[in-house]
């Protein structure tokens, strides 16, 4: 099974509703229940300087997303963050990988950028494990820093940082 990875579209709106409309995209990301395809489509069409956005495709359906925003501070300009979502059906198939492989690329050998982060539930094994994989750590713990049905729950802050050769 091939997955391609391409820059996302305003066409591509109406599957963003689709994998971001699925129990553990909406329990695991910061994304809220029932997304509008209005708003997908104006996120879409409005994205900021140094947001770069792709899906992931799989027998041409779009069974992922990662934004990967690139910090336009000056005294931070050399981190970047990222979010991801995987349809519920296609977790486990290699889909986060291939678009964390294509954000860190990005990142290593075109931005210039040396430490990305992200957040990340502190219960979501699966998420810590692939972030993990790809060279991610864990810093530290927030308490309290995300609401999810009904309770909060903690947040682990992971880092990837880039150690180049001289």
């Amino acid at each position: 099974m091939e997955i391609i990875v391409r820059p996302t579209t305003v066409e591509d709106a109406p599957a963003l509703v689709d994998i971001y409309s699925q129990p553990k995209a909406q329990r695991e990301t910061l994304q809220l229940p029932k997304p509008s395809l209005s708003m997908w489509v104006d996120r879409l069409s409005n994205q900021p300087t140094g947001l770069y956005s792709y899906v992931a495709e799989i027998e041409g359906k779009v069974v992922g997303n990662i934004g990967f925003h690139h910090s336009q501070r000056p005294r931070t300009a050399h981190t970047a963050s990222f979010g991801i979502g995987v349809h519920d059906h296609f977790h486990g198939l290699g889909v986060g990988s291939r678009l964390i492989e294509t954000v860190t690329e990005l990142a290593d050998n075109w931005l210039n950028i040396r430490r990305i982060q992200i957040e990340v539930n502190a219960d979501n094994e699966a998420a810590i494990r692939l972030y993990k994989k790809h060279g991610f750590d864990i810093e530290g713990e927030a308490v309290d820093a995300s609401f999810r049905n009904g309770e909060f729950i903690n947040t682990y802050y992971m880092a990837r940082i880039c150690m180049r050769k001289n």
